[in-house]
């Protein structure tokens, strides 16, 4: 009787109903098959019991398969309101399916088009975020407006539902905003991302030169479930950009804002909010932040006595000062002062006195070692320090 699409108990609506056998296609998901793939289906007797077939393993009616693929497919070819973080497809929409609160959605996660000014955008999302309406494309937004956000990816011949999230437009915006306030931190004049949207704080974790250059998927995925419900990143995120960090020695803009953000939200005794900070703290007493500064110096130091130098102590000596600091540390300060001898006149002076007043912070001895956390202190140590730097080029060319 189940192979006629007899009456079943529909899983969707609770209703007696013609069970549907074959779900319709979703078609126009990334990265799946071109002819469609499907959401809900059994293809293997291993999969099925009772000696049911197909989808009357999971009776849903005619009806309602016919309503969520349509409306699946009509969310999917609005390519203006889809957007991609590694593998999943990010559809959002909202109950009363104005398009604008689409448009805003998709702004204050993904960036900003030309056309429209971030920082308008960004006090719009605060508004909203305190509960207040806003207007925005000629439509009144509402913070009360229930809005949805859904991440599909391809799984062979089917999509998998990665996270489905449902709140209010304001509250969903007040996650997103806290978000953005954690992740903000001084950054260079040339770069144009004054707010890093989504894709390009995943980036971070990715190596540029390799041939895919898409995060981790799983790793987008529970990135972007935090945002959207303002819990604890996952480690899977700090791990990344600690790799990256470790294998270009480098701290970017970006990096360093993720290391903020993680540990602002996933609190850590060994990195206190002292050293959480949008730009430089230099009446922070904590020690590995004061070697990442300390490092920065060196650095410093060395650039000034020989210009246009190709391989710094970053390129050799960064990951192991931020790990070993005992064993790096004197070395690199005795030879900061051959440098600083070569240099002369009020170069010298000024940069004398930034090492020794972060050396009289520090005292005598260097850590022996020092764990994950207090690395990120360092990694933003030495940020800051060297963002600082350039700040101050940038005042005296002025």
């Amino acid at each position: 009787a189940d192979k006629t699409g007899a009456n079943m108990p529909c899983l969707v609506t609770g209703k007696m109903a013609p069970a549907e056998a074959v779900h319709p296609a979703i078609k126009g998901i990334r990265g799946a098959q071109s002819s469609g793939a499907a959401l809900i289906s059994f293809n293997a007797p291993a999969f099925c019991s009772y000696g049911k077939e197909q989808n009357y393993n999971a009776p849903v009616s005619q009806y309602a398969a016919f309503a969520y693929t349509s409306a699946l497919n009509y969310l999917i070819a609005d390519k203006e309101h889809v957007n991609y973080i590694g593998d999943t497809a990010i559809l959002c929409w909202a109950e009363g399916a104005e398009p604008a609160y689409q448009s805003l959605a998709c702004m204050s996660l993904f960036g900003t088009p030309e056309n429209y000014s971030e920082t308008d955008i960004r006090n719009k999302v605060r508004k909203l975020a305190k509960g207040d309406n806003v207007e925005f494309d000629d439509e009144r937004i509402n913070a009360e407006q229930t809005f949805y956000l859904l991440g599909i990816a391809p799984n062979a011949a089917r999509l998998s539902i990665r996270f489905f999230y449902k709140d209010s437009f304001g509250n969903i915006l007040k996650n997103i905003d806290e978000h953005y306030k954690r992740i903000e931190i001084k950054r260079p004049v040339y770069d144009r991302f004054t707010v890093m949207p989504l894709w390009k704080m995943l980036s971070e974790t990715v190596n540029m030169n390799s041939r895919d250059k898409s995060p981790s998927h799983i790793m987008a995925g529970e990135v972007m479930r935090s945002i959207l419900t303002n819990t604890k990143y996952p480690a899977t995120l700090l791990n990344g950009v600690n790799l990256r960090i470790r294998a270009e020695h480098n701290v970017t803009p970006g990096r360093a804002a993720i290391i903020k953000a993680y540990y602002l939200k996933n609190n850590s005794k060994y990195v206190p909010e002292e050293v959480l900070q949008v730009s430089l703290n230099k009446e922070s007493t904590n020690t590995p932040y004061n070697l990442g500064r300390l490092f920065s110096v060196l650095e410093n130091i060395q650039s000034a006595a020989n210009p246009g130098i190709n391989t710094t102590i970053r390129d050799r000596y960064f990951n192991a000062a931020s790990a070993t600091p005992g064993t790096i540390f004197p070395t690199l300060i005795n030879l900061a002062q051959k440098h600083l001898s070569k240099i002369g006149g009020g170069l010298q002076v000024t940069l004398n006195k930034e090492m020794t007043e972060i050396l009289c912070k520090l005292g005598e001895q260097f850590p022996a070692r020092m764990n994950l956390q207090e690395q990120g202190s360092f990694q933003l140590g030495y940020y800051h320090q060297r963002q600082a730097r350039f700040e101050g080029k940038k005042e005296e060319k002025e």
